[in-house]
C-alpha cells in the first residue's frame, strides 16, 4: 500500500548526525568514554554492501505471511508502503530493548539517575545484554509505566519485559519517526547509541549502500527474527522496519528485504 508525502517535519537527527563529536551529546554527555568503561567501543553504522543480495528472495517474501514490513519517510511523516499485515503486533524478542530505553530516559526528563544506567543503555541496545534489561525497565518505572508509555506515544504496541514484550512494523516506524524528530526527552541518546548497535551486521546493514547511515535494534529469540532501522541517505530520513517468524532463516530475508524495500521506495524515487 502506497501513501503520499503530506509535509515536510523537523528532524533533529540532521543535526545530531553532523556533529564532529557524534558520541557526545548536545548536554556534554560523552557516550564514547561511558562505553568505553563496560567494554563496549562505539562507531558509526553504515550499510556493508555486502555481494549477494537476491532480488527474487526480495520479491518472494514481500507477501510472505510470515514477513511483516513497513517503510516510512521520516522527513516528510509519512508512510510510504507497508505489508498487510505491518499492523499486527508480533513477539518482539529484543527489539522492544530500545522502547524500554526510550521510557526509561522520557520518565526522567530525559536523563538516567546515574553515569552507570547510561553504561546500562549501551549494554542494552549495542550488545543487547539481558542482564541490564530489568534494571532500566526499572528506571521506567517498571513494566505498566513502559506500556502506558508506550500508549500514550501511539505505538498500538506492549514492549515491556513480562508485559507483552510484542512490536509491529508501524508501531516502531512511529517510533523511529520520534526519536529523529525529537519527540521525546532523551531521544538524542537513543538516536546516537543506535547509531552503533552491533547485532546488524547479517541481517539490516548486510546489502545495504555503505553511503547509507544506520541505527536500531534487532531481535531473536526462537521463531521471532527482527530488525527495526532508522537510517539516513544524504540529508533525508526513512525508517525501515522487518519483523519475522523464519527464525535463523529470516536473517537473509531481512538483509533482502532491506535492500529490495530500499531500492523500491526510497532509493528509486529519490531518481
Amino acid at each position: 500500500m502506497l501513501f503520499k508525502k503530506v509535509k515536510s517535519a523537523t528532524v533533529k537527527g540532521l543535526t545530531w548526525s553532523g556533529d564532529s563529536n557524534f558520541f557526545t551529546t548536545s548536554t556534554g554527555i560523552n557516550l564514547s568514554d561511558l562505553a568505553k568503561k563496560v567494554g563496549i567501543t562505539l562507531s558509526r553504522n553504515r550499510g556493508l554492501n555486502s555481494n549477494g543480495y537476491s532480488e527474487t528472495k526480495y520479491q518472494q517474501n514481500k507477501k510472505n505471511s510470515k514477513v511483516y514490513w513497513a517503510v516510512y519517510d521520516i522527513s516528510n511523516d509519512s508512510l510510504i508502503a507497508s505489508s498487510a499485515n505491518a499492523n499486527k503486533t508480533v513477539y518482539g524478542a529484543s527489539v522492544p530493548k530500545v522502547v524500554i530505553a526510550s521510557a526509561a530516559l522520557s520518565n526522567n526528563n530525559g536523563k538516567m539517575p546515574t553515569s552507570a544506567d547510561y553504561s546500562k543503555i549501551i549494554q542494552l541496545l549495542v550488545k543487547s545484554n539481558n542482564d541490564v534489561w530489568t534494571p532500566i525497565q526499572n528506571i521506567a518505572g517498571g513494566a505498566g509505566a513502559v506500556n502506558e508509555w508506550a500508549k500514550k506515544m501511539g505505538y498500538n504496541m506492549q514492549p515491556a519485559r513480562n508485559g507483552g514484550n510484542n512490536a509491529s512494523a508501524i508501531g516502531m516506524c512511529k517510533f523511529w519517526r520520534d526519536v529523529c524528530q525529537n519527540k521525546f526527552e532523551g531521544a538524542e541518546i537513543i538516536f546516537r547509541v543506535t547509531n552503533s548497535c552491533q547485532t546488524s551486521a547479517s541481517r539490516s546493514r548486510k546489502y545495504m549502500p555503505s553511503n547509507v547511515l544506520m541505527g536500531g535494534k534487532t531481535g531473536t529469540y526462537n521463531t521471532s527474527n527482527h530488525d527495526c532501522c532508522w537510517i539516513q541517505v544524504e540529508d533525508k530520513f526513512y525508517s525501515i522496519n522487518v519483523l519475522t517468524e523464519l527464525g535463523s532463516n529470516g536473517s537473509d530475508v531481512i538483509a533482502c528485504m532491506f535492500r529490495g524495500l530500499y531500492n523500491e521506495f526510497i532509493s528509486n524515487q529519490r531518481k
